[in-house]
């Protein structure tokens, strides 16, 4: 039976009903969740496409046209400001944006041809899709699978309180987690919880400071994330010394009972950055939270925490 196509700009043609029904709850995939990216990604062009089998819904893809793409810097910067990047995500929370049937062969052989067909429209470089696992990377027909060998990590707790959480650990990681916040309080580091970010200028030079000692990727609606915290339930957290100087923050968003932390600064003070961590958690169980998703890198302290890394860190390249 042949499927039907909806290619469209905007979220209020397909309704948030539809949409979050098609999403059956998963993480980062709500209608509220895409309608915070289509805000904060102002230079991003949203393109949604609905295949539907006899008037139902069954699959959804979103790309993206995409001219600054957070890894890229230099002349590569400058090459995808004249050929963007159109790239299937789910946005600024490193999950694919893709909604499949079982089995999924025949909805991913669909989006790969209409992603062609776009790219050519829209004057694009390249047709990605990202975050996805291995074995979907591979189904796509056509297309060079890539690995980038960075993994992002999730925690699953069942408790709906931190000593609860705590409590479910081994004995070693509750004994670590506790000499952390013994060490925390003796430095009299304080934390805090904002629905907005009352000093955006500050906020974004420790950010900025972290995110240009770790490497060439760089986020470039981070600002616009913290001026629409509202949007998707987010809540900064931030770490100050006694005499109020800022010396870590981080932001937990939220959608479909999970939590992302993301946009993460800190200076060198040592348990600043573990007492955000903390908070976050402490947070995220309080509001009934039960995932926690923390992106790539730093594996052996997350590990510590009770993380473990899921496997999002494929694309297929389509051709």
């Amino acid at each position: 039976m042949a499927l039907e196509i909806h290619v469209t700009n905007s979220m209020d043609e397909i309704g948030e009903a539809a949409w979050d029904t098609l999403s059956a709850g998963q993480p980062f995939q709500s209608y509220n969740w895409y309608r915070f990216g289509e805000r904060v990604m102002t230079n991003a062009k949203p393109i949604h496409v609905i295949l539907s089998e006899c008037g139902q819904a069954i699959a959804r893809a979103s790309f993206w046209r995409i001219d600054d793409e957070p890894l890229a810097r230099g002349l590569l910067a400058a090459f995808l400001k004249r050929w963007p990047l159109l790239i299937c995500r789910s946005p600024l929370s490193s999950t694919n944006g893709l909604i499949l049937p079982n089995p999924k062969g025949s909805a991913l052989e669909e989006f790969a041809k209409i992603g062609r067909r776009l790219r050519r429209q829209e004057e694009c470089s390249l047709l990605l899709f990202d975050s996805l696992d291995a074995a979907t990377a591979r189904t796509f027909p056509r297309t060079v699978h890539y690995s980038f060998g960075m993994p992002g990590t999730v925690l699953h707790v069942c408790g709906n309180s931190f000593d609860q959480y705590v409590a479910s650990l081994p004995r070693k990681k509750r004994k670590d987690i506790k000499y952390d916040l013994r060490k925390i309080a003796e430095r009299g580091i304080v934390v805090t919880r904002h629905q907005t970010v009352d000093d955006l200028d500050e906020a974004e030079r420790l950010y900025r400071t972290l995110e240009a000692r770790k490497g060439p990727e760089r986020n470039p609606w981070v600002r616009s994330m913290w001026e629409n915290l509202a949007m998707v339930n987010g809540t900064w957290v931030a770490a100050r010394d006694a005499n109020g100087r800022l010396l870590a923050c981080g932001t937990a968003y939220e959608d479909n009972g999970a939590q992302l932390e993301t946009n993460m600064g800190h200076d060198t003070t040592p348990y600043a950055y573990l007492a955000v961590l903390y908070e976050s958690i402490r947070l995220g169980l309080e509001r009934g939270m039960h995932s926690f998703y923390w992106g790539a890198t730093t594996y052996k302290l997350k590990r510590r925490l009770g993380f473990s890394t899921i496997e999002n860190d494929c694309a297929a390249i389509v051709f």
